[in-house]
């Protein structure tokens, strides 16, 4: 144990627990701060930027997919997002609402299938001079093959450069368990937890 002293100049005791808190601090802060390569892959100039963003339901897509809209907005981007998740009623109207909010707009396809709104709005996309599309597809409770096959379909459709896996910090060591199906499966190129 060590003495310092506190704003007032009264003696602090620094314990071991103080000293681990701060030694944990300093690597996550390390960790998060110093990424390894770029945070996005982008497509080559005058093509638009596909980010598949891909994860179990209740994992935090959606927002997730407008926080990364408003990001690239905000380095210059002319972002594009696209509801195709169908399997969630309230998905498409929680994207168009966070999509007004931040400015960024919003693609859909009423009736389609998830495959058919992700292929139209990467050529909405081109049309309207999106340089970067979002895709919101749809989750599950758990992993199973009707959702693997869904978004291998996607994936191969659109052919994205960044596939993002959103995933619970609070589900422990299964986003391990998790993130590996979902990479064996989609070949993520990242996860945002």
């Amino acid at each position: 144990r060590t003495r310092t002293k506190g704003r007032e100049g009264a003696a602090h005791k620094v314990t071991a627990s103080d000293v681990f808190v701060k030694i944990c601090h300093d690597e996550l802060t390390a960790l998060m701060s110093h990424g390894e390569g770029p945070a996005l892959i982008m497509a080559p100039k005058g093509q638009p930027t596909g980010v598949m963003m891909v994860g179990l339901q209740g994992s935090g897509k959606t927002t997730t997919c407008a926080k990364i809209a408003k990001w690239l907005q905000k380095q210059g981007s002319k972002p594009l997002l696209v509801a195709a998740d169908m399997q969630r009623p309230a998905a498409v109207e929680q994207l168009k609402i966070l999509g007004q909010q931040i400015g960024v707009p919003v693609f859909n396809v009423a009736g389609a299938t998830p495959l058919d709104i992700c292929k139209q709005g990467l050529a909405h996309a081109r049309g309207a001079m999106n340089d970067v599309v979002v895709y919101d597809t749809a989750g599950r409770l758990a992993i199973d093959e009707a959702l693997m096959s869904e978004l291998g379909d996607i994936k191969a459709a659109v052919s994205p450069e960044n596939v993002l896996l959103v995933i619970d910090a609070m589900i422990g060591q299964d986003a391990v368990k998790t993130s590996k199906a979902f990479h064996d499966r989609l070949g993520l190129t990242g996860v945002v937890l």
